[in-house]
This record gives structure tokens, sequence and C-alpha cells, in this order.
């Protein structure tokens, strides 16, 4: 656990990123923003200087992982989160900003460990920005790695039948291209449950299990969906986001 810096140094007036950097060991995972049917998402408490103010916590798409035999969302290996600072006042050329936050988490294998650290950095203030040349292109790949929208002609569509719920992919959609796999926001969808695709009258669907936690009078289903392959559409990454009407057969 540490924080990291794409930047050697700062500049007055421009907003800079800091990594949250985490190194797992083989075989034990920590948890996505919204982990599924177990798990709590790794967080921060920033502590900041005043006049530097701090933007979401960007989590690394997540993966399908295991806590002992139940199915989550999470990620093993080594993962960047980052998180946006803008500066509000003037900083001072010859300073050093200094960020540090309480993180907490809950890393997972066959029995879990809850974790807590704090966590400095501190970067000095000059003239003009200094990239680091072994932070700055791991974190363009990360920001080159995010979910990314759908052309505006694909449509997402979805239905509510008792305990489950129908996700009716664009017709464009094709499985010789691979399957899908959607990780959803909040705790409306099981992560321990099948996803079965099927071919329905118009088009492919991917049939997914309600969760407990769900109220059934949700009127959206959000999320990301996943393909190995890709998407097939120019700027295309492997997660795209998806936000679809909810509705009640």
């Amino acid at each position: 656990m540490e924080l990291v810096s794409e930047q050697r140094a700062l500049t007055d007036g421009k907003a800079f990123w800091v990594g949250w950097r985490i190194v797992r060991d083989k075989g034990w995972h920590t948890y996505w923003k919204h982990p599924g049917d177990v798990g709590v998402p790794p967080r921060i408490k920033w502590s900041l200087p005043d006049g530097v103010k701090a933007g979401e916590l960007i989590y690394s798409p997540p993966q399908r992982v295991k806590m002992g035999q139940v199915a989550a969302h999470g990620n093993y290996g080594e993962t960047l989160f980052l998180c946006k600072f803008e500066p509000t006042v003037p900083l001072k050329k010859g300073g050093v900003v200094k960020i540090s936050g309480k993180a907490s988490w809950l890393a997972c294998s066959r029995q879990c460990q809850p974790g807590f650290a704090e966590l400095v950095i501190e970067i000095p203030v000059d003239e003009k920005i200094e990239y680091d040349p072994f932070w700055r292109p791991r974190f363009e790949s990360f920001r080159g790695g995010l979910p990314c929208d759908t052309p505006a002609d694909w449509s997402f569509k979805a239905v509510r039948k008792g305990g489950s719920i129908d996700l009716f992919l664009p017709p464009s959609f094709s499985k010789k291209e691979g399957s899908p796999y959607f990780f959803a926001f909040g705790r409306q969808v099981r992560s321990h449950a099948p996803q079965v695709l099927r071919k329905g009258k118009s088009g492919w669907i991917l049939s997914l299990q309600c969760s407990s936690w769900s109220s059934g009078k949700e009127s959206e289903l959000s999320g990301l969906i996943y393909r190995r392959e890709g998407w097939g559409f120019e700027g295309a990454r492997n997660y795209i986001r998806v936000r679809a009407g909810l509705s009640q057969e």
C-alpha cells in the first residue's frame, strides 16, 4: 500500500493526480467499489492541506474474484486507484504539497483480513510540471483502460421477471466475438450466480439473477459489461458503461 504520483513537481494552479497503489499477495484479492454478494470496497479518507480539494476515487476496473467459494467482484495482483486533486489557492514555488489519507480495505482468499494504513506523499512545487518517467506511463495506461460509453445508436433495455433480470443487448451484438459479463452497480444483481447468454427473437439476451438486497422496485439497471475480445466500435475498450431502463413483466 502506497501513494504514488505521476509528477515529480507540481505547478501553481494546475490539477494533479495521485495514485493509491495496491500490491496483493498471490491468491488474495480486495474488492471493487460494488463488490457483489460479499465484500467491502477499499476506502481512503483524505487529509489535505488548506486550499487543495480531492475528487472522486476512481477504482480499477473489476475482475471476478472468489472469497472461499463465493463469487464477487474485486481485484487480484497490482492495481492503481486514482484521485484528482485541485488547488483552490496559489501554490508557493519551493513549497511542498502533502497528501495523506487513512486507508482501509478487506483482503480475502480462503479467509479475510481487514487492513488499515496511514499513507503519505509529498510533492514539491516548481515553475513547471515535471513528470516521473516510471509512473507517468502507468497512470496513462490506467486512464486508457477505464470503461467507455457506447455509440449513440446502441441501446439497452432490461426486464425483470420474478427473481431474474433479462438484459437485452444491442442488435449489432454477435456472440461470435465473445461472451460478455455484467458487473452491476449497487447490489441489485447476484455476483454468485451464473449469467446466461441466450438468443431471443430480436437479438441476444443476458439473464441475471436478482439479489436479496434488491427492492424489486428499481427503475434502472446500471453497471459495466466486460468482454475480453472488445466491442468492435472505434475507441472501444474491454469495459463499457451501461444504463438500461428496467421494466417489470
